[in-house]
């Protein structure tokens, strides 16, 4: 009897820890819900849709979507930097005011005068980059207002060049890679606009029975 009551503590003594790692693997099998990728994933559906359009948008926003990236992240960076220019001077020593106060005598701007506009103007594209972001998700999901955002986005980051930063800043800081991709937005997203019947042409009413219907039939 007791020899038994050993085997029988014995086999409990395996088969609980085997319970208790199907459990363990069980429990933390990945889901849609707790890996990265897949939400990664839901993210892009919601955004841009589980339909895709035809090659030709594809590289249009592929390629926008890049300069749109570039263009954020560097106002991104630039304002984050200039807002917290004394704590960059207290870890890395760097005066990132003094260096701004220069350069804004060199464009004819008092130091103050121009450290304001340098903020304004960074803060300001951000928000006008974001509607060139929704202008191009609504350009893959093949909405015709797509051009509204993108004209008011781009129209809106000029005249911000203009307004706070002035001529000179334009001609000289300005890059002309920059002002290239500026002008590849524009002309490729006009370009979709007047290839848009060319390239949805199942887009068209389809007629119906009645119309097909020879005239003394109807």
């Amino acid at each position: 009897m007791s020899v038994k009551i050993a085997e029988f503590k014995l086999c409990n003594s395996f088969s609980l820890p085997l319970h208790a790692m199907e459990f363990k693997e069980r429990k933390s099998k990945p889901t849609k819900f707790n890996t990265a990728i897949p939400l990664v994933l839901l993210l892009r559906d919601f955004i841009f849709g589980k339909n895709s359009p035809d090659r030709f948008t594809k590289f249009i926003v592929y390629t926008n979507l890049l300069i749109w990236l570039c263009f954020t992240a560097w106002h991104l960076i630039s304002y984050f930097a200039i807002s917290l220019r004394d704590l960059i001077f207290e870890e890395k020593k760097i005066n990132v005011q003094e260096l701004i106060f220069q350069r804004g005598i060199e464009l004819g701007f008092s130091p103050y005068q121009f450290l304001n506009h340098i903020l304004k103007y960074h803060f300001i594209s951000i928000f006008a980059w974001g509607f060139v972001f929704v202008g191009l998700v609504l350009l893959w999901r093949k909405k015709k207002i797509f051009s509204f955002f993108i004209y008011i986005g781009l129209v809106a980051y000029v005249a911000i060049l203009f307004l706070f930063m002035g001529r000179k800043y334009i001609a000289t800081d300005v890059t002309f890679l920059d002002k290239i991709w500026v002008g590849y937005l524009f002309v490729s997203c006009s370009l979709v606009v007047f290839l848009r019947p060319y390239l949805n042409p199942s887009s068209q009413p389809i007629p119906t029975d009645e119309a097909l219907k020879p005239p003394h039939e109807a």
